[in-house]
């Protein structure tokens, strides 16, 4: 059995999982118009729902499933990736057209705000007023994190640290409110989330689109600077010129050769080790602990 399998074989999930795509669509589809199509194609583009299965282990055994902050969170993560293919210029996302590709730019923009809208709508409509501050906290750092990308854009001089703030802020964040809405973890939620996004960060460099929702070598691509191209600056003066705006081809194999990938693997690990130091009394320990791994032992 995978990580990944010993997570799903969590009690309640599966059910759990099948009630929170059932209100994705009901949210989505609240107010029918060009957004609620828009964001429906988003919607049927799949994914993890990674953040809603975090809101469930994080919750107890014996209450009720937060079906709510599932929803919202993954809400919010969905309006996020709208809007961060619109900025990007990314013309691609998890096999299809994005949103601004396929139905244009002022469409993607509004889709984009509209799920953000249903999304605190949604959380609101509980009366948990902490609830909605934990989200819109989350959503203001993901802001602040895509701000700090746009300031590091063709950077190869961006410190280690600069990026893994900006790993915080654009993921582990949300991991964070995803963990807090479920009931508690924040600090495993914030470095799960770093450990997530380094992940993501080499399977760019060297793995599927399937895996990352983008075509590998997005990033290099588009100046952002991650930490294996950050690492394999520092020993090849090609990889350097390339996140500055130069030449582009044959610098994922000398990235490679570098030890980059290995390197930032072992940085990932180190996040998910930290994550799971942070599970003392967690009641769905086992599976926050196989979370953990299958989040930075994906497939290449």
């Amino acid at each position: 059995m995978t990580a990944l399998d010993a997570v799903r074989a969590t009690p309640g999930l599966e059910a759990y999982v099948e009630e929170v795509e059932r209100r994705l669509e009901a949210e989505v589809a609240s107010h029918p118009g060009l957004v609620s199509a828009v964001g429906a194609d988003a919607l049927a583009a799949g994914g993890k729902r990674l953040r809603p299965v975090l809101t469930f282990l994080s919750s107890s055994p014996d209450d009720d499933p937060p079906v709510a902050g599932g929803v919202a969170v993954e809400l919010v993560h969905m309006a996020s990736l709208v809007h961060d293919d619109l900025i990007d210029g990314a013309r691609v996302r998890r096999g299809r057209a994005s949103a601004w590709t396929e139905h244009g730019v002022e469409a993607a923009r509004a889709a984009g705000d509209y799920l953000f809208a249903r999304a605190f709508a949604g959380l609101a409509a509980t009366g948990d007023v902490d609830a909605v501050g934990v989200l819109a906290d989350a959503s203001l750092c993901l802001a602040r994190g895509e701000a700090l990308q746009r300031r590091q854009r063709h950077d190869p001089d961006t410190t280690i640290e600069s990026y893994l703030e900006r790993c915080s802020l654009k993921t582990g964040k949300l991991f964070e409110a995803s963990c807090v809405l479920g009931g508690g973890r924040p600090d495993f939620g914030r470095l799960l989330g770093i450990a997530f996004q380094i992940a993501d960060d080499i399977l760019d460099c060297a793995g599927e689109t399937i895996e990352t929702g983008k075509i590998p070598g997005t990033d290099l691509r588009d100046g952002t600077p991650t930490l294996p191209l950050l690492l394999a600056a520092r020993d090849d003066p090609v990889v350097r010129d390339a996140i500055a705006g130069g030449p582009l081809e044959g610098v994922l194999v000398r990235v490679a050769a570098t030890g980059a990938l290995e390197r930032s693997r072992e940085v990932a690990l180190d996040y998910a080790t930290r994550a799971r130091q942070a599970l003392n009394g967690a009641p769905r320990r086992d599976a926050l602990d196989a979370l953990a791994d299958a989040v930075v032992h994906r497939s290449s």
